[in-house]
């Protein structure tokens, strides 16, 4: 190439090059500006559709064990039918039995009787309704005991255990593993699902205890008149006293009953030395 080729060309590397800076320039000078600018607010309907998405965000389930307390009283004759009649109510609401009770043995005293169930959320108040209809509501005492914290524990230590196991399945089946390392997993993996039971058991507690709601129930007769009087620590008192003496009684019977045998055979000593003692006697006058 002559010179005057070589010329030409380094005059149009030196124009492409002065064209080309003053595009850089501008672009660096748009960045900066674009960076400097503020944000551009956010479309109206994406707006909207976040605010509606944070509203519908479910809230923290509560996990609450709840428990009824009640006193029943009815008349004296009809604490059994009161008892049978909570009994069947129980069963049609689809409760669990936990323990159901009646005394009747004392004659002294009305018969007694106790129920106690675990009964769905849907049917309590129901249930109540129907129990109180049965007497006088001596006394009706609620409580509710949060359980959501130990709920959630468990349910957080039952996924991770299970994740554990799962991978210890997965080294049990690795191939070519030695055997050493095999055991160890072994061992480790019965540790783990024994946990897991245990903590499955724990959780099957809970739920029976938040999932449904406990009532103990009690029915006694009305008390008389009499027993709310004035007279009544009299009246019992002449009651304690005539139990005192029959006990008094009953114990002098049963100390008679056991010096029987002893003075029969005192008696019977004495009679035979008797013959005895009168031979020496006349052998010694003699």
């Amino acid at each position: 190439m002559n010179r005057l080729g070589m010329c030409a060309l380094a005059c149009a590397l030196a124009l492409s090059a002065c064209s080309e800076k003053p595009q850089r320039e501008r672009a660096v000078m748009d960045n900066a500006r674009l960076a400097q600018a503020p944000a551009s607010p956010a479309p109206a309907g994406v707006v909207a559709a976040a605010k509606v998405e944070s509203a519908n965000e479910a809230p923290l389930r509560r996990f609450l064990a709840v428990r009824h307390e009640l006193q029943i009283f009815t008349a004296a004759d009809g604490v059994e039918v009161a008892w049978r009649q909570a009994n069947d109510a129980c069963a049609a609401a689809g409760c669990e039995l936990l323990a159901s009770t009646l005394a009747r043995d004392d004659r002294r005293h009305p018969a007694q009787a106790t129920l106690e169930a675990r009964v769905p959320p849907d049917q309590l108040d129901g249930f109540l309704r129907q129990v109180s209809a049965l007497g006088s509501v001596g006394h009706h005492h609620k409580t509710a005991e949060d359980k959501t914290d130990e709920v959630i524990d468990t349910e957080a230590r039952l996924k991770n255990m299970a994740a554990f196991r799962d991978n210890l399945r997965r080294l049990m089946a690795t191939p070519g593993a030695r055997l050493k390392d095999l055991v160890e997993v072994e061992r480790e993996l019965v540790r783990v699902q024994s946990e897991l039971d245990s903590l499955a058991s724990r959780r099957k507690s809970l739920a029976s205890q938040t999932d449904r709601a406990h009532v103990s129930l009690s029915f006694s007769a009305e008390p008389a008149v009499l027993e709310l009087g004035m007279w009544s620590p009299v009246r019992e008192a002449v009651v304690g006293a005539g139990h005192v003496f029959a006990r008094s009684l009953a114990a002098l019977v049963e100390g008679v009953v056991a010096l029987l045998p002893w003075v029969a055979m005192v008696a019977l000593l004495v009679a035979s030395a008797r013959p005895a003692w009168r031979r020496w006697r006349s052998q010694r006058a003699a």
